[in-house]
């Protein structure tokens, strides 16, 4: 596994979102057991307060693109940072940034078992 193919599966994540809602993207993309850390609120842990928590999210008022990946060198564990952006009735909300850990599953594909992330002043800038 690259880390380009890594990034190809964190973009492919927003493209579900933009495209399917960003409640059933990261009900896809998010391991068995998933850890989700909030700013401001308690952290979603474990997948039925996931699945709870993002099957009453409708629409995909948030898109991300990653930045950076690394690969540990067992290949079966990765990090994603990136870049998002939060709108609200088109209109840019909020801008920030987010890491997620991957880890690979049974079948090949990766999955995120940790998500976080927080607001900036302003969008990133690519580095």
């Amino acid at each position: 596994m690259s880390v380009q193919q890594l990034i190809a599966t964190d973009k492919a994540f927003n493209d579900m979102a933009q495209k399917e809602g960003t409640g059933k993207a990261f009900i896809a993309y998010s391991a068995e057991d998933p850890v989700m850390i909030r700013p401001g609120s308690m952290p979603l842990l474990g997948r039925t307060a996931f699945v709870e928590s993002f099957s009453q999210v409708k629409g995909s008022a948030l898109s991300w693109e990653p930045l950076k990946a690394e690969i540990a060198a067992s290949q079966d564990l990765g990090y994603t940072f990136g870049r998002y952006t939060l709108r609200e009735d088109g209109a840019i909300k909020a801008h920030g940034v987010y890491v997620s850990i991957w880890k690979k599953q049974s079948d090949g594909s990766w999955k995120f078992v940790l998500d976080g992330g927080g607001t900036t002043p302003e969008q990133v800038a690519i580095p």
